[in-house]
């Protein structure tokens, strides 16, 4: 049975498994097997072709402890010292889903039946994983969903709205720019309006924000460019409904807009005797709530996610088992 003197191993192991969004089959077939061998009933969940979840189960689960298992480019593959583990989605989210296995691994030995795992796919892009999870799965009681949060419980996160601008042009040479209409210019009018957009705030989640991600267009510096586009997350503190009719409001006969995805701001529950606090990032949470009442909890700090230089610290996976362990007693005393 995988048990805590394999967490560091098995992080690692996850780690050098490439799953960058997209391409997560392999992970998803090592948790696959190391499941099935510890003694879970493991189900693979068609999500998108080639691509599964894994659902691993004793009996009937009352409550599930679920992360994603898919990461965001590039890869890199893991090293360790004495203190940390380093690599690609040591923090975000494969340490995370390692330390959820050895808690119930241990939960199991110690008697307990009614906690699944489940790994699903999408997270960093669109939760597809989940979104299939929820239709696959039956409903639970309680969803414990793991990302960095330094093991304390985030009883509120934002909720997003993300799109893409797409604005026209006439191409023409850059010596006679009165011959054409520049796509770049039009483009960044808008987003100028964007940035500069008065946001509400919230006394519990705080400021609204707009991240300009991607930008592109044109073809060359002598060429009037006739085409510009660019990709936008909000992170939002009200109904996503507002922000999509203020960016209708600014994008109007400007530029086209394409919404490609909404989540509302979430509130989770909220369990004595745990540190708490509210975060500005997103989760799978919006799309898990079909499944059961959510919680958010996991090792590792959101400022290491993503970066050239991610890491999650030994102590903190080791901590983490802990906590999953005591936050599943502790949810004995909630209805459901």
């Amino acid at each position: 049975m995988i048990g805590r003197q394999d967490l560091t191993a098995l992080t690692r192991r996850l780690v050098d498994v490439p799953s960058i969004t997209g391409n997560e089959s392999a992970a998803a077939d090592l948790l696959f097997k190391a499941l099935s061998e510890d003694g879970w009933v493991c189900e693979r969940q068609p999500v998108t072709e080639g691509r599964f979840n894994v659902l691993a189960v004793r009996h009937s689960p009352q409550i599930i402890l679920t992360t994603h298992i898919d990461t965001v480019p590039p890869f890199i593959p893991s090293s360790e010292d004495d203190e940390f583990v380093y690599g690609r989605a040591s923090c975000d989210a494969k340490g995370i889903g390692a330390a959820m296995i050895v808690a119930a691994n241990e939960l199991v030995f110690e008697g307990r039946k009614d906690v699944g795992l489940l790994f699903v796919v999408g997270e960093e892009t669109y939760s597809d994983g989940a979104i299939a999870a929820v239709r696959l799965t039956r409903p639970v009681r309680f969803v414990i969903d793991g990302e960095p949060t330094d093991n304390d419980l985030v009883t509120a996160h934002k909720g997003m709205v993300v799109a893409r601008l797409e604005a026209s042009g006439v191409a023409a040479h850059s010596g006679y720019p009165e011959r054409g209409e520049s796509a770049i210019a039009k483009l960044v009018d808008v987003l100028n309006d964007l940035i500069h957009w008065q946001f509400p705030s919230d006394p519990l989640l705080g400021q609204a924000s707009v991240n300009v991600g991607k930008i592109q267009g044109g073809v060359a510096i002598n060429v009037i460019p006739d085409s510009a586009e660019a990709d936008i997350m909000l992170r939002t503190v009200a109904p996503s409904e507002y922000y999509v009719e203020r960016l209708q409001e600014i994008t109007a006969n400007r530029c086209r807009l394409e919404v490609t995805k909404t989540t509302e701001p979430q509130k989770m529950l909220a369990v004595e005797g745990f540190p708490q606090k509210v975060v500005g990032y997103g989760t799978d949470i919006p799309a898990l709530r079909g499944l059961g009442q959510p919680l958010l909890l996991g090792p590792g700090s959101i400022f290491d996610a993503h970066t050239p230089t991610e890491k999650i610290a030994k102590k903190a996976l080791l901590e983490a088992v802990d906590l999953y362990k005591m936050l599943i007693r502790k949810l004995e005393a909630y209805a459901a």
